[in-house]
């Protein structure tokens, strides 16, 4: 990565990111078709039948997360070994979504071919870091008949627009590889996700134009293709130029729920969760360039009012404010 200065406006909602904490609430199970079951022939009596009044186990469903390096969670906690960054969550969105899913009453087993996280937790994904959709096409036929998953979370498009690859054609893409996963998975839920923010021009203008671009593909897909939107995921909330921190994961975690909450929560009994962007202090982690490697530096921010601009400077010297002072201070970026 290289050295880079985004100025941001005063005023940002932070969120505290907790994706760890245990969730309660009350639960909704998948509910299996109710199938009468006669009884025995020896005490059947003809023409009646006696239902079977047990509850089902919920079935599992098959949820493979596809992507990029967004996908794979880098910036996380522990997305690459060796350099954890000590924020409290790991492996980007998915082991918070996961809990989230479970808490709501879904047997969910993650998919993929990639392990990504912390030993002992669903480390299954097809995150593949650098990967534009091009690659992913290439590779996706295999994945989805070995995984068969039943929902797919698509977050893709990044690279290829950092690539300076053409927006028109990089939403084509996409709308083409939507088509090849729903022909190999007919029955699966597939949820399109508007893509990330960037830090700096001219990624940043090229990643809005692509978003602005993805609703109207979503639109024209049947009704189980969705459309999550991820853009609203920038500023303080990214770790560096391209992936969100544990504070941005969170945000695509509560995003992804209420998106899979639409489609899944029938009985309207899911646990309900705090939007992390309504919190007033979050602890945040941003990736520092030094000369021959970096280093991450993580504090607790707090939301104050100011109508000055700030600077979070991702060089040596750490995140600093502008000479009127920061919009928001703590222990990384102090008033």
């Amino acid at each position: 990565m290289t050295l880079r200065n985004a100025a941001r406006a005063g005023g940002i909602a932070l969120a505290a990111a907790v994706l760890t904490a245990p969730l309660s609430g009350p639960a909704a199970a998948i509910a299996q078709p109710h199938t009468p079951v006669t009884t025995p022939p020896a005490a059947r009596v003809p023409g009646t039948y006696v239902p079977f009044l047990a509850a089902p186990a919920p079935a599992t469903l098959r949820v493979m997360p596809l992507g990029d390096s967004i996908t794979w969670g880098s910036g996380s906690a522990d997305s690459r070994e060796g350099t954890r960054t000590g924020a409290p969550t790991t492996s980007g969105y998915r082991i918070g979504l996961r809990n989230r899913l479970e808490a709501a009453g879904l047997n969910v087993d993650f998919v993929g071919s990639r392990r990504g996280g912390p030993e002992g937790a669903d480390r299954d994904n097809e995150g593949h870091p650098g990967r534009r959709i091009d690659q992913i096409a290439a590779g996706v036929d295999d994945w989805l008949a070995t995984y068969r998953p039943d929902v797919v979370l698509l977050h893709l498009g990044t690279n290829d627009i950092a690539q300076h690859r053409d927006v028109a054609a990089t939403a084509a893409g996409l709308s083409a590889l939507i088509d090849r996963i729903r022909a190999a998975r007919p029955d699966a839920e597939i949820f399109v996700q508007q893509v990330v923010q960037g830090h700096l021009e001219p990624v940043r203008s090229r990643l809005t134009a692509y978003n602005a671009l993805i609703p109207g593909i979503v639109a024209g897909k049947d009704a189980r293709v969705h459309l999550v939107d991820q853009s609203t995921v920038g500023g303080l909330a990214l770790f560096d130029n391209l992936h969100p921190n544990d504070f941005g994961y969170a945000e695509m975690t509560h995003n992804l729920y209420e998106a899979l909450r639409a489609v899944y929560d029938t009985t309207g009994t899911w646990p309900a969760v705090p939007d992390p962007s309504a919190a007033t202090t979050a602890y945040l982690c941003f990736r520092i360039d030094e000369a021959t490697t970096w280093h991450a530096e993580c504090g607790t921010w707090s939301l104050r009012t100011a109508t000055d601009p700030y600077v979070v400077n991702h060089g040596t010297s750490g995140p600093v404010p502008t000479p009127t002072g920061p919009a928001l201070s703590g222990d990384v970026a102090p008033a």
